[in-house]
């Protein structure tokens, strides 16, 4: 995916690959069948991931898991959604991942170099100048990205040498351990129920001692210890303090849907109409016939007593049993067993914005060599897949950047409705003698030409068909941004809410803010300048010198707005506007295609006790702060 972005965006890219074909470990994940990827939102993955979730920020807007199956479909791939949002190719082969990613690198004239290893990142002044070969010596390159992955399956070319790297760039590396793998009981007698699956069971974890997890779903015994979903979760969440001695227990409740009370009062039911019966064939109703020998056992109960003859307290200790069986982790699975890597290159020393290291400029990491993981469910892959993506498109914007000498400088103003930002922006693109761009007047020129045109604004099919063929300028005149549609100034004409709230409904469609992203990317490439929106800083310039995020409470915001009208002689009502700002936050904030957010970069801004002169100094501080 990294090869991908980079040829992308027109680089000449070499990929070098030590195995003798490409993806080798995509063949096994998934089963060979390949969950790429979980069909939801960004922001939906990050509360999947374990570690370092905020790193992943920027990563998940540039390539979302919408975006990875675009571009999937994109390269031929059928993909198909299963239970849980899990992506997988309608062939369920593995092996069509891989084909895909490779045809679309090749149509980009990626070249491959396969059977390579790489030993050695070379570096001159704190840069890097190529890497050194097993079989092709040094080949000179402008930037390197390292995507080697963790230690996990290390037969299929996992075997660290991604770490080495970056140690010997100055690195560190946060310890590694197995994560997504079974764990290794003390009891023994799992290996009675080997190949035995528990389903809708109720799942505790105790780390010495506490409660630190408990979930319903399956589980799996195997030859000595325990797997399946839930326990894969357990062994991402407390590796580490599994690791480092903790003492980890696991309480399944075989019963959960049944109180204490109401089992017990089952057990007396059997018990009184299978009288006659032993104990373990009335167990055979209760459990999986390959654990009843082994329930037995633990319960300490003679399995051929009679029904007839089981006392209460042996009643009620079966309950309790059924309620509580016990097992101690003491290990969890080795690196040949792991799902992924747990640790890796601390991202405390890597740019979050480009993936570009902070010890050497030109080396790029992605992927599981950092220290980033995540549950099951398709969430790793994306992971790879964003922050490989990132990372090649990053290459493209630093090197364009550095052509220019940083000549020119960006400012990214995002906020939510009502905080002052187009006022702010434009009093400090005037100040610092910088173009002003009202991204906002962009969309607000759309929704004006759907309105005035009768479309239809939830037919989103009709809605994109439109937008494509507006013929959308802005020009300068005084200094001041004029927006042109269809050859006309419409700039006097798209202020009003009418206006606005169609704005905010189309920004929602995905295909609406790719044609006027390109057009905003565009602006930024040869001019300095200051853009405001509600996506500048995690999306559409993702790389700005300076982002602003300018906030106040919704309270401030309504007064503002109340004051506007009233100064302008409109009628209006100061509790319907908090009402309406409140609606506008919630639909910004939660759409699915580039919502607004505060990128963990920018600096947040409150305005509500801040008077525009006050603003603005701060920003004109911070601004020359992004310069320096």
């Amino acid at each position: 995916m990294a090869a991908y972005s980079c040829a992308k965006n027109g680089h000449e890219v070499l990929l070098i690959e030590k195995n003798e074909k490409l993806g080798k470990k995509i063949y096994i994940t998934g089963k060979g069948r390949c969950n790429l990827t979980n069909y939801s939102s960004g922001a939906d993955v990050l509360k999947n991931v374990v570690s370092n979730p905020k790193f992943l920020y920027s990563s998940m807007h540039q390539l979302s898991p919408y975006e990875t199956v675009d571009v999937f479909n994109s390269l031929g791939l059928e993909t198909k959604i299963e239970r849980g949002n899990r992506v997988f190719p309608v062939s369920d082969h593995a092996s069509d991942v891989t084909k895909a990613l490779e045809k679309g690198i090749r149509a980009l004239g990626v070249k491959v170099l396969l059977n390579t290893a790489v030993t050695d990142i070379k570096t001159e002044n704190g840069r890097a100048k190529g890497v050194k070969t097993d079989k092709a010596g040094f080949i000179e390159a402008d930037a390197v990205i390292v995507a080697t992955g963790g230690l996990s399956y290390p037969s299929t070319g996992s075997t660290g040498d991604g770490y080495g790297f970056a140690v010997s760039l100055g690195h560190s590396i946060v310890p590694t351990v197995p994560s997504l793998v079974g764990l290794k009981t003390k009891e023994t007698f799992v290996r009675e129920m080997e190949g035995l699956s528990l389903k809708n069971i109720k799942l505790k974890c105790y780390v010495d001692g506490k409660v630190r997890y408990k979930e319903q779903g399956e589980m799996l015994f195997t030859h000595n210890g325990v797997s399946g979903p839930l326990i894969l979760t357990v062994s991402s969440l407390f590796a580490r303090e599994m690791a480092s001695g903790s003492k980890i227990i696991l309480s399944i409740d075989l019963k959960p849907g049944l109180s204490e009370e109401e089992l017990d009062n089952r057990l007396l039911r059997d018990m009184t109409a299978m009288s006659n019966k032993s104990l373990k064939n009335i167990l055979g109703g209760l459990v999986p016939s390959s654990m009843v020998p082994v329930f037995i056992n633990v319960i300490g109960i003679d399995g051929d007593k009679k029904g007839n003859s089981i006392t209460i307290k042996e009643r009620r200790r079966i309950g309790a049993l059924l309620k509580d069986f016990r097992l101690e982790a003491v290990r969890a699975g080795g690196f040949n067993e792991a799902v992924i890597t747990k640790g890796g290159v601390n991202i405390k020393e890597i740019d979050p914005k480009t993936m570009e290291s902070l010890k050497c400029k030109g080396v790029y990491f992605a992927g599981e060599v950092m220290d980033v993981d995540a549950l099951t469910g398709g969430y790793n892959l994306q992971i790879a897949w964003s922050t490989g993506y990132l990372a090649g498109m990053s290459i493209n914007n630093t090197s364009n950047r550095e052509k220019k000498k940083m000549s020119t400088v960006s400012v990214a103003i995002d906020g939510p409705a009502g905080a002052g930002k187009s006022t702010i922006a434009k009093r400090v693109a005037r100040e610092l003698g910088y173009i002003y761009i009202d991204t906002g007047a962009m969309y607000r020129a759309m929704g004006y030409f759907l309105i005035t045109a009768s479309i239809d604004l939830d037919d989103e099919e009709k809605v994109v068909e439109a937008c494509g063929k507006i013929d959308l300028k802005t020009k300068y005149i005084d200094g001041l941004q004029h927006v042109i549609l269809n050859g006309n100034d419409v700039t006097g004409f798209i202020r009003t809410d009418e206006v606005g709230a169609a704005a905010s409904k189309i920004s929602a469609y995905k295909k609406v803010r790719e044609i006027l992203v390109d057009l905003q990317r565009k602006m930024a490439e040869n001019d300095n300048v200051v853009m405001d929106g509600r996506d500048i800083g995690s999306v559409v310039l993702p790389n700005a010198t300076l982002k602003i995020y300018l906030t106040a409470s919704v309270e401030e915001r309504a007064k503002r707005r109340y004051n506007e009208y009233v100064l302008a002689g409109q009628e209006c009502d100061l509790e319907q506007i908090k009402k309406d700002i409140e609606e506008r936050d919630h639909r910004d904030m939660t759409r699915e295609n580039s919502p607004l957010v505060c990128v963990p970069d920018a600096h947040v801004v409150d305005s509500s006790f801040m008077n525009i002169d006050e603003v603005c100094a701060e920003v004109f501080r911070l601004a020359e702060e992004a310069k320096g």
